[in-house]
């Protein structure tokens, strides 16, 4: 079959059994429980959509996620919880471990960790919505309402942010709560509520 140009991609290793699963557990301590249990979530619905594991699947199928809405999800909610950090420690191992059995999935691991690394590990052509949005916030642990005009309210207990789409722009009003005992205390807030 000298015509064959399909590549060859027989790890040896599972991604997510012998690769992913095993940092995870290894940072335990570092990283925040919700945040270990989401991620292990999070792979094993990729692994479940994509079908790439070594049992009764395709590694290949690896760098297809890599590619994919769900993976930049996941490589953004751990950027919103400073955890992206396990992302690019696990995108390493990954290149390292499948560079001669399978070069196609190594070389899309250590793009996307580079990317990662640098802060563009994004659509180019990604809009945000309020959807997006609601997602996001939910993913990073927030409460999100939606009232019946669309937007999103976030109640914390000093804090109100209400989120709204406008066209092509995104809109967002911070309302914060809080006490003074006097004029001028109640000046110097807003001053600096002007400021920021």
């Amino acid at each position: 079959m000298s015509g064959d140009s399909v590549e060859a991609c027989s790890p040896s290793k599972d991604f997510l059994r012998h690769i992913a699963n095993p940092i995870i557990s290894r940072y335990s301590g570092k990283l925040p429980l919700p945040v270990m249990d989401e991620v292990k979530k999070r792979l094993a619905r990729a692994e479940d959509k994509y079908r790439f594991s070594i049992y009764n699947g395709d590694p290949s199928r690896i760098a297809s996620y890599l590619d994919s809405e769900d993976f930049l999800d996941l490589a953004k909610y751990l950027k919103a919880v400073n955890n992206e950090w396990i992302l690019e420690e696990i995108l390493k191992a990954l290149a390292e471990e499948y560079a001669e059995e399978c070069p196609k999935v190594a070389e899309k691991a250590r793009e996307a960790a580079g990317k990662l690394k640098e802060g563009r590990l994004e659509r180019e052509q990604s809009t945000i919505t309020v959807d997006g949005i609601a997602r996001m916030l939910k993913m990073a642990g927030y409460s999100v309402e939606r009232t019946e005009d669309g937007k999103l309210v976030i109640k914390e207990p000093f804090v109100t942010v209400t989120i709204w789409q406008s066209g092509d722009s995104l809109n967002y009003q911070i309302c914060r709560r809080g006490k003074v005992t006097t004029f001028d205390a109640l000046l110097a807030k807003i001053s600096k509520i002007r400021e920021a």
